[in-house]
This record gives structure tokens, sequence and C-alpha cells, in this order.
């Protein structure tokens, strides 16, 4: 533990075990390593079923989910979990990432 809830901002690192590129930072007085596919609803389902934590990335650095978290919408971010060696996020449990296009209004415009 690295002192009383502190959170601090994140830095791209590798993973020496695996050489995978992890964000790294603590969480609320946890150090966190968290793997850089942002995950849908059933992403963070499998991934606490695989016994990994997941945390909420935003401009202060990563916040832990805990049941309170993970069910209220205060959190705006990407869920990140926790890095595995050489784990997989399948494409149906990856959060889709493009924005919604909409076409620009061209009615009653006269030129």
């Amino acid at each position: 533990m690295t002192g009383p809830l502190i959170t601090t901002p994140v830095k791209p690192s590798i993973h020496a075990r695996c050489g995978a590129t992890v964000l790294t930072g603590n969480a609320e007085g946890l150090h966190a390593r968290v793997d850089l596919v942002p995950l849908n609803r059933a992403g963070e389902i499998a991934a606490l079923l695989a016994g990994l934590q997941t945390y909420t990335l935003t401009r202060g650095g990563l916040v832990h989910r805990d049941a309170g978290r993970i069910a209220g919408t205060a959190l705006a971010g990407p869920v990140l979990a926790e890095h595995a060696c050489h784990r997989l996020v399948p494409a149906d449990q990856r959060a889709t990432t493009t924005a919604p296009t909409t076409q620009p209004r061209t009615e009653g415009i006269p030129y």
C-alpha cells in the first residue's frame, strides 16, 4: 500500500513478464496494472468471474470499481481490467469506441 487512498496519474509501461503494454498507477492506495482494452458490461462480468479487479480510467487516474460503483452511473470513462499475462479479450466483450455519426441538417437552408 502506498498511502491512505492515494490515486496517482497512470503511466504506460511494459510488463516485464509478458512484454504487454499496460497502464500502471495507484488507485485509492492500491497499486494497479491494467490492460488497455476497454470492456463492455459482459467483459467486466467475465473479468470479475476470472478473479480480476476492474477499474474506471478517469482524468485523475484509475478508480477501483466495487459493487456500488459497478451498479451506479456516476463514473464516466472506460472500464479496464487488471492485467493478466496473455489474456485475450473476445471481441464481443470489448467496448465500442466509435461515436455515433449524425448527418448534417440541410433542410430549409437557402444556399
